[in-house]
């Protein structure tokens, strides 16, 4: 299964989304792009009339609490949809809601969440996102127990993306690619970094093939 870096964007304003894609322009083929609300998590983020360029895929974390919401007012904006399961109701009709306006959905969990919450529904999706770090800011403390669940996850469904987004290193990327891994959102490690090749590299040759 192909393996990816998905370099991770939280912007309060325009003018950041433009000069972090500008750092990646070229060197990734996905963007994450974080939403949040303060009410989901503690913090806020893409939370104006933004626009996204061309020349990237695009997929929305959705850390809000109310994503179908947001889904109806942006989700033409990009190629894929991260639902929090914690946030919805009825997972299958949230499911189909983001498939009807042909957009790939993906669901994720916090680290407290037990994994077999969304195992039910693997079928029906396009990926899977294990939080490895509490949600809400860049990295703090990645948390080694979430590796489990990649590994089951990885042993439910052997073809399904399995993203991982939280403090995402090259120690820690080679910890989740070697529990089943194969895509990783990583934020403050890119955009922190003053050699943004040298860090994109990094990740890339810490993946477990």
């Amino acid at each position: 299964m192909r393996s990816l870096i998905v370099p991770a964007i939280i912007a309060k304003e325009q003018s950041q989304i433009d000069t972090m894609l500008n750092k990646v322009k070229g060197k990734a083929e996905r963007i994450m792009i974080d939403v949040m609300d303060n009410q989901f998590v503690p913090n806020t983020s893409l939370d104006f009339d933004f626009k996204l360029p061309t020349g990237f895929e695009y997929e929305a974390h959705l850390m809000v609490r109310n994503p179908l919401d947001w889904v109806r007012e942006n989700g033409d904006k990009v190629d894929i949809i991260i639902i929090h399961i914690e946030t919805l109701e009825d997972v299958g009709e949230a499911i189909e809601f983001v498939k009807n306006r042909e957009i790939k959905v993906s669901l994720a969990m916090r680290p407290e969440t037990q994994v077999d919450t969304v195992l039910e529904h693997i079928k029906k999706i396009d990926g899977v996102l294990v939080m490895t770090a509490d949600p809400g800011h860049y990295c703090e403390v990645f948390l080694s127990d979430t590796l489990d669940k990649i590994k089951k996850i990885r042993e439910f469904a052997e073809n399904i993306p399995i993203e991982v987004d939280g403090c995402m290193d090259p120690e820690n990327v080679k910890f989740a690619s070697g529990a089943g891994a194969n895509v990783f959102a990583t934020g403050s490690y890119i955009f922190k970094s003053d050699d943004v090749d040298k860090a994109l590299r990094e990740l890339h040759d810490a993946i477990v093939s």
